[in-house]
């Protein structure tokens, strides 16, 4: 399977899943969220990519805006939850090719190793993402 990784990867689109900060902190890169203008300072190294993804599946939110739903391998679950643990109260940064598209602030240890994606600009969007990502 490292050949359909390797093949999808260089075709696909690329997430990463990065610790930041709401403020400068050496090290860390300013970036802007296109959707909420949220000014952010992003780890530059993602500690969570989509290698880590077993399984994405489209949704929709309670408002009908397409989500897509993330469900990371073992090794991402606990990366995930140990992440999570430890940056309490601070924003976890979501790249889309590079591009910052969403930054909850984490509020409790994601521990089912689960991620929803909003904030498509189409429903074209989410559907070609969760594409990629699956695996």
């Amino acid at each position: 399977s490292g050949c359909a990784s390797e093949a999808r990867l260089a075709t696909g689109h690329q997430l990463g899943i990065h610790p930041a900060r709401t403020a400068s902190a050496d090290g860390l890169q300013a970036m802007t969220d296109r959707h909420s203008g949220v000014r952010l300072w992003v780890a530059p190294q993602p500690v969570l990519t989509e290698v880590d993804v077993q399984q994405a599946e489209m949704a929709f939110t309670p408002d009908g805006q397409p989500a897509v739903i993330l469900t990371l391998t073992d090794a991402g679950r606990a990366t995930l939850a140990a992440l999570t643990r430890t940056q309490l109260g601070q924003p976890l940064a979501i790249l889309i090719d590079g591009e910052l598209r969403l930054a909850p602030i984490i509020r409790e240890p994601v521990l089912d190793g689960r991620v929803a994606l909003t904030g498509f600009d189409t429903l074209e969007e989410a559907e070609q993402l969760a594409g990629d990502w699956l695996q």
